[in-house]
């Protein structure tokens, strides 16, 4: 009976000594005084600019509490290749007693490539009054673009039409054929053109031979506007569309017209 209590007195000591061995083992990270890690939210961002601008918040996040509030400092990066007028980079602040803050960025589309993207890439380079800092996801790649949109600004639009030798359109045929058709999303169809003075037309057309002009009127609320090009037969036509704002949308230079769609420059209207 005495060798079992013995036994059990060794057993009871080992226990003891793995418990207390756990317990010195055990780390509790210091949210105040101990390493501030800092990093982004994210490593990436598609941002499509519209016409007006838009802005993007990329929070900042730090492991460590202040009871001060803390200021986050980023640089571009030498790999970005946007242009500083493409963008405005403004940092705000971390609150005392929080742990994270925003960075934001907002695209200016003026400055923005006609087509294609550029890449803003930022780095954390501090968060003021935080300890012995180091840095996570410290760079943040921002693709920015242009984000045109596809309806179509209500108002008049104007159609200029020029043909070289001064015999109207011949689009289809070696004596006439069809205008340039607009199909609105409603169902509406306009068809402009210059008059060939070979055979009917079976449209409004402009009366001048050489050179004239039309307009369209697109109502509100038209999500659509879809353009075509008949062709050009003789390879003597030509034309600009003008949007409401005065801006050039498409055109194509004697000669260079190819039948099927055009291609309008939504983001110029």
């Amino acid at each position: 009976m005495k060798n079992i209590i013995n036994k059990l007195g060794v057993l009871f000591v080992a226990l003891a000594l793995v418990f207390s061995s756990c317990e010195e083992e055990q780390i509790v990270y210091d949210p105040v005084s101990g390493q501030t890690v800092a990093s982004f939210s994210t490593t990436s961002v598609n941002m499509g600019v519209p016409s007006e601008g838009t802005s993007v918040d990329i929070e900042v996040t730090a492991s460590t509490q202040s009871d001060i509030e803390r200021t986050i400092t980023v640089e571009v990066d030498p790999a970005s290749t946007a242009s500083p007028d493409q963008y405005t980079i403004s940092t705000t602040s971390i609150p005392a007693g929080e742990f994270s803050g925003v960075v934001t960025v907002q695209g200016n589309f003026d400055a923005l490539p006609e087509e294609g993207t550029t890449q803003l890439v930022l780095n954390i380079t501090d968060v003021s009054n935080s300890n012995d800092i180091t840095f996570g996801d410290q760079t943040l790649s921002i693709s920015l673009f242009r984000e045109c949109p596809s309806a179509p600004t209500p108002g008049v639009w104007t159609i200029y039409m020029e043909d070289s030798y001064g015999d109207g359109w011949q689009t289809t045929t070696a004596n006439g054929g069809p205008g340039i058709t607009v199909t609105l999303s409603d169902g509406t169809v306009f068809e402009v053109g210059l008059c060939t003075p070979y055979e009917a037309n079976g449209y409004d057309c402009t009366g001048e031979l050489s050179s004239g002009s039309t307009t369209i009127e697109i109502p509100e609320g038209i999500e659509s506007a879809d353009w075509y090009f008949p062709g050009d037969n003789w390879g003597e036509i030509s034309y600009t569309i003008v949007a409401p704002n005065g801006n050039t949308v498409a055109s194509a230079a004697t000669g260079e017209g190819v039948a099927g769609p055009i291609e309008i420059d939504f983001c110029a209207q």
